[in-house]
């Protein structure tokens, strides 16, 4: 559940990530910027939400390089870039390695038994790309935990859980869920720490997947620290639609 706590006169927007105050115990935000914000007025808004959080994530269009100049000021760092993706689910022309790779990976349903093996691959640091597990504020504990939620979010959210196997044993999972209008997003996913050498990615198989549910399209985001997924999608004919340059701020630290 998200709540827009402002929508501002020049486009920013404020969210209080409620999410990451169950994950934490302490006051968070997100925040996104947009094209066409005013750079000065920016500023002030965001100054002032130093008083009212003790995190805030902030999102920068990488089109608004300037703004990145006044993020500093403001005692910001820079932890990420979200790249974003998107697929008509047209047919993909693979090559000789990539058409055996695609072919070895079996895809179904995750089951109960599934999700126990997931979770003690997120236990384990399988899954520690994103900005809270690279974050010397947060404990690994809190990281896991942030996870564990997430997945259970998605789940409330209707999202399909799917497997990729080898030869019956799990290699990773991906998540699909509509949008709307035939449009799916895949919020989770991952391969498992034993496979990533082998030039797996998750996204793979999820056009294919949402084909098959009756799907248009597919839209996703991907940390740039996360190159393998990237290099998937990108060998899987995924177009880049967006980046944003991801800041946090710890205010009370």
């Amino acid at each position: 559940m998200i709540f827009v706590i402002s929508s501002h006169e020049n486009f920013m927007k404020v969210v209080n990530a409620i999410w990451d105050e169950r994950n934490f115990g302490i006051k968070c935000a997100e925040v996104e910027l947009e094209h066409d914000d005013d750079k000065n007025d920016d500023f002030e808004k965001l100054k002032a939400l130093d008083k009212e959080y003790d995190y805030i994530a902030l999102k920068v269009p990488s089109s608004r390089t300037d703004l990145t100049w006044m993020i500093s000021e403001l005692s910001y760092c820079f932890v990420e870039d979200m790249m974003f993706f998107e697929h008509d689910l047209h047919e993909i022309k693979r090559t000789p390695l990539q058409q055996r790779l695609y072919d070895a990976v079996k895809v179904s349903e995750m089951e109960d038994k599934d999700f126990e093996l997931l979770f003690k691959e997120i236990d384990a640091g399988s899954f520690s790309f994103d900005r809270i597990s690279n974050d010397p504020f947060f404990s690994k504990e809190a990281s896991t935990k942030r996870f564990h939620n997430w997945l259970n979010d998605e789940k409330k959210r209707g999202a399909i859980f799917l497997k990729g196997q080898i030869k019956g044993e799990m290699t990773g999972f991906f998540t699909i869920r509509e949008i709307g209008d035939g449009v799916y997003t895949s919020a989770l996913g991952g391969t498992f720490m034993k496979w990533r050498k082998g030039g797996l990615g998750t996204n793979v198989q999820t056009p294919t997947e949402v084909k098959k549910r009756g799907g248009r399209k597919l839209v996703l985001g991907v940390s740039t620290n996360n190159m393998i997924q990237i290099r998937a999608l990108i060998q899987n004919e995924f177009f880049p639609t967006k980046v944003n340059h991801v800041f946090v701020k710890h205010v009370k630290s």
